[in-house]
């Protein structure tokens, strides 16, 4: 069985854990997957399923899952499938924590698979060490841990640089850091943002940026509150380290670096 079908599998199995009490959301989205090296802008819809509780024993358990649908049109990857999707799962407690400060511990489970920007799996563990500040308006965490780090480039693009399927793998343990920070905006909406960056001992392997603006919108629906609909504009925007895939002797194994997920998204509660 392969590593990653393992871990997804783990993932699926602590979904049992997950109490009544937990708060389930759904929702549907329009994306922009814009490589900007390039130019290339491809627009799709997804939607979305996400969960967050915290049992009575203060463990904070979370996860997610898109499913998306791109209109590709400008052909990257020659032999792209426009179908893809992410999966989020975690959790996270407290070792200290008085008014507004607190130490704890976090782990995290991400994977993205199939994007038109080539990245045929990316997958990341992560076991942090967190500190926070939790004001009433303003709050901030710098997580700090070791994890594994695996990226895998699609073929077909690379194929037509004389690549061919050999190295398009890099797995590694690492270490990442990260900044994590949201600020209140009236009763109803919040700006929150992450800033991570992956190590493997003495290079960037990549580095990841979000920023999220997050408003409940039940009145001007005039749906119960308690459903708590809420309007979102993200963005993520990865930047990779093409280094451990480049050959000397040929071009850059893709002719790009980044790619940036723009999402303008309705959720709520299940």
């Amino acid at each position: 069985m392969r590593l990653e079908a393992l871990i997804t599998g783990l993932v699926v199995a602590m979904i049992p854990v997950i109490g009544e009490a937990a708060d389930w959301r759904y929702g549907v989205s329009v994306h922009d997957f814009n490589v900007p090296d390039v130019d290339s802008h491809t627009y799709g819809l997804n939607a979305s399923l996400s969960v967050d509780e915290r049992t009575q024993s203060d463990l904070h358990l979370f996860g997610s899952v898109d499913l998306f649908v791109d209109n590709d049109k400008d052909h990257l990857d020659p032999d792209h499938i426009p179908i893809w999707w992410q999966l989020n799962a975690g959790a996270d407690g407290d070792v200290w924590r008085d008014d507004r400060l607190r130490l704890g511990w976090m782990t995290d489970f991400n994977t993205r698979m199939n994007t038109v920007s080539s990245v045929e799996r990316q997958m990341t563990a992560l076991a942090a060490m967190a500190a926070g500040y939790e004001g009433d308006i303003f709050q901030y965490s710098l997580e700090a841990g070791p994890g594994w780090f695996f990226l895998e480039i699609d073929d077909d693009a690379p194929r037509e640089r004389g690549y061919d399927r050999e190295g398009l793998r890099n797995s590694t343990l690492a270490y990442a850091l990260t900044n994590k920070a949201a600020i209140k905006l009236g009763d109803d909406w919040t700006l929150s943002g992450l800033a991570r960056r992956w190590w493997d001992g003495h290079q960037t392997l990549e580095s990841q940026y979000r920023a999220e603006l997050r408003g409940n919108i039940d009145h001007w629906l005039g749906r119960d509150p308690a459903k708590r609909t809420q309007l979102v504009l993200g963005a993520d925007v990865y930047h990779y380290n093409l280094t451990p895939y480049n050959e000397s002797n040929l071009p850059s194994v893709v002719g790009w670096d980044n790619d940036v997920l723009v999402r303008l998204s309705l959720e709520t509660r299940w």
